[in-house]
C-alpha cells in the first residue's frame, strides 16, 4: 500500500505538469505552483492521518482505519480521473479562457486547487494510518521501513512513469495506469474484494482508461503524446490547396501544403539564407536547425548538409509520414537531444544556424533565450557565418519580453537586424498583437566596433563608397 501510494503521488505530480503544458506552458513558475500544490497538502495529510482515531462518527456509523483508507482512496480516484484526463482538461482550460481567465499563473492555480490539493491531502494520510498496523514493532524500525517503501514508491513514480511509461505507452495511458493502481489499492484493502462497490469502481476506471485511450485522443487529432509534446495533426482545405498542420502542445509548429507552400516566416528564411546557396557548383555549407518541427526548413535543399536538433525523437517519423509524405533527405541528420546539450557535446561549427524552437508564449523554452545560450550559438558560427532566429513577439515592443529579448540578443550579436512578418501597426498600443520577428546576424570575427561622436567622427572614412 505504501509503495503504491508513493508512486501515485509522484506520478500524478509529473502527469499534472506534463498534461497542463499545452494550456499554461512549461515555465518554472507554473511548475512551482504544481509542486507546491502537492508538497503542502502532503504535509497536512501526514498530520491529519496521524491524529485519526477509529470510532463512531456524528452520523452514528463506525469508521475503522481500513474504512478511512478506502474512503480516501475512492475520493482521490474520482478527483484524479477528472484532473489527469486530457479530454476533460481541454474542456476545463478552454472554458476558463472563454470566461476571460487567461493569466497562465491563475489558470495553473485554479487547476491545482481543484484537482491536486485535496486528493494529495487524502493520499498523504495513508502512511500515518497504515502505521497503526505496526504498533507492536519498535518505532525506529517501523519508521525506517515505512520511509523506505514510501521513498521507493516516489522513486518509481518519478523515474519509471517518465522514462519508461510516457516514452512507451504515452502520457494518457500512464494517467490511466494511475487510476488502475488506485483501484487496486481499494480492492487490496477491502475485506470483500468482489463487492458491488468495487465492481462499480472497476466500471468507472475502465471508462476512465478508455477516456484516455488513443481512440479517444484521435477525436482531438492527437497522433502522439509523449513526455515532451502533445502532437496534433490536421489537414485543412484552404485556397484550393490542402494544408497539413503539425501542432506541438497546441502551438502551430509546421505547415506544408500539397503544392509545397510553408509558413510565411519559413519561406522568408529560405529566400534570404537557403536559396542563394543551393547551387551545386557552390561549396557545401553546414547548417544547424534548432527546433526541427516537421523539417520543412530546407526540405528541398539536397546540396548542403543539415543537422536538425529537437528534444522529441518522434518528430522525424511523424513528419515524414503525415506532413511531408517523403523522407527528409540523405544530407539531413536528426539529433533527438536537448539543444544546449548538443551544442556542448559537438565540436562542429556551422555556416548557418537557424533558431526555430520558440513556438509561442506558453511553451517558450526559458533556457533558450538567455545570454549564455546565445553565446553558445555564436561560438559555433564559422567566420562569415550567419544566425537567423524566429520569435513571436510584439511588433511595437510594448511588452517586457519583446524588449528584454531584443536587448539580450543585441548584447551578444552586434549589428543584428529585425524583420517583421505578420500584422503590423506602428500606433497599436494594446498588448496581445504579435508577429514573427526574424533576427538575422552575420558573424565577422575580430571586427572593431566604434561609435560616432561630435568630437570624434570618422563617418567620412567608413561610409559606403
Amino acid at each position: 500500500v505504501i509503495i503504491l501510494e508513493g508512486y501515485v503521488v509522484l506520478s500524478s505530480e509529473l502527469l499534472a505538469i506534463r498534461q497542463t503544458i499545452p494550456f499554461v506552458g512549461s515555465g518554472t513558475d507554473t511548475v512551482s505552483i504544481i509542486i507546491a500544490a502537492v508538497l503542502m497538502p502532503l504535509a497536512f495529510g501526514y498530520q491529519t492521518g496521524g491524529r485519526f482515531k477509529p470510532g463512531f462518527k456524528s452520523n452514528g456509523k463506525y469508521q475503522s482505519i481500513r474504512g478511512k483508507l478506502i474512503k480516501n482512496l475512492v475520493i482521490s480516484l474520482f478527483i484524479l480521473i477528472i484532473g489527469l484526463s486530457y479530454l476533460i482538461l481541454n474542456l476545463f482550460f478552454y472554458g476558463l479562457i472563454e470566461l476571460g481567465i487567461t493569466n497562465r499563473l491563475l489558470l495553473t492555480t485554479i487547476y491545482s486547487a481543484l484537482f491536486l490539493v485535496f486528493p494529495v491531502y487524502l493520499l498523504g494520510q495513508t502512511i500515518p494510518l497504515i502505521s497503526n498496523y505496526f504498533s507492536k514493532e519498535k518505532l525506529s524500525k517501523v519508521t525506517g521501513k515505512i520511509l523506505f517503501f514510501s521513498t521507493m514508491g516516489s522513486f518509481l513514480g518519478a523515474v519509471f512513469s517518465t522514462l519508461v511509461l510516457m516514452s512507451t505507452i504515452g502520457v494518457h495511458y500512464t494517467a490511466g495506469l494511475n487510476f488502475v493502481i488506485l483501484l487496486g489499492l481499494i480492492v487490496l484493502l477491502s475485506k470483500r474484494k468482489a463487492s458491488d462497490k468495487n465492481i462499480m469502481l472497476l466500471g468507472i476506471v475502465i471508462c476512465a482508461v478508455y477516456l484516455n485511450s488513443g481512440k479517444t485522443m484521435s477525436l482531438l487529432n492527437i497522433v502522439e503524446n509523449n513526455k515532451y509534446n502533445t502532437i496534433t495533426f490536421e489537414e485543412i482545405e484552404a485556397d484550393g490547396d490542402i494544408q497539413r498542420h503539425l501542432k506541438l502542445n497546441n502551438n502551430s509548429s509546421s505547415m506544408f501544403t500539397r503544392d509545397g507552400r510553408k509558413h510565411a516566416y519559413i519561406e522568408y528564411i529560405e529566400d534570404i539564407a537557403i536559396h542563394p546557396i543551393v547551387d551545386e557548383e557552390m561549396l557545401k555549407k553546414n547548417i544547424l536547425v534548432i527546433g526541427a518541427g516537421a523539417f520543412t526548413l530546407g526540405l528541398d535543399d539536397y546540396h548542403n548538409d543539415y543537422d536538425y536538433v529537437d528534444i522529441d525523437g518522434s518528430l522525424q517519423e511523424l513528419a515524414e509520414e503525415l506532413v511531408l509524405k517523403k523522407p527528409i533527405g540523405e544530407n539531413k541528420e536528426f539529433h533527438a537531444v536537448p539543444a544546449r546539450a548538443f551544442l556542448t557535446s559537438t565540436n562542429k561549427n556551422y555556416d548557418l544556424i537557424v533558431l526555430d524552437a520558440y513556438l509561442g508564449d506558453l511553451t517558450l523554452p526559458e533556457h533558450l533565450v538567455t545570454q549564455e545560450f546565445f553565446n553558445q550559438i555564436k561560438s559555433k558560427l564559422n567566420n562569415n557565418g550567419a544566425k537567423i532566429a524566429n520569435f513571436i513577439v510584439s511588433p511595437n515592443f510594448n511588452d517586457a519580453f519583446s524588449r528584454n529579448l531584443d536587448n539580450t540578443l543585441r548584447s551578444v550579436f552586434p549589428n543584428i537586424t529585425r524583420h517583421l512578418i505578420g500584422e503590423q501597426d506602428l500606433w497599436y498600443n494594446e498588448k496581445g498583437l504579435t508577429a514573427n520577428a526574424i533576427y538575422s546576424y552575420r558573424h565577422y570575427k575580430d571586427v572593431k566596433l566604434d561609435i560616432y561622436k561630435d568630437n570624434k567622427n570618422r563617418v567620412f572614412y567608413d561610409k559606403p563608397q
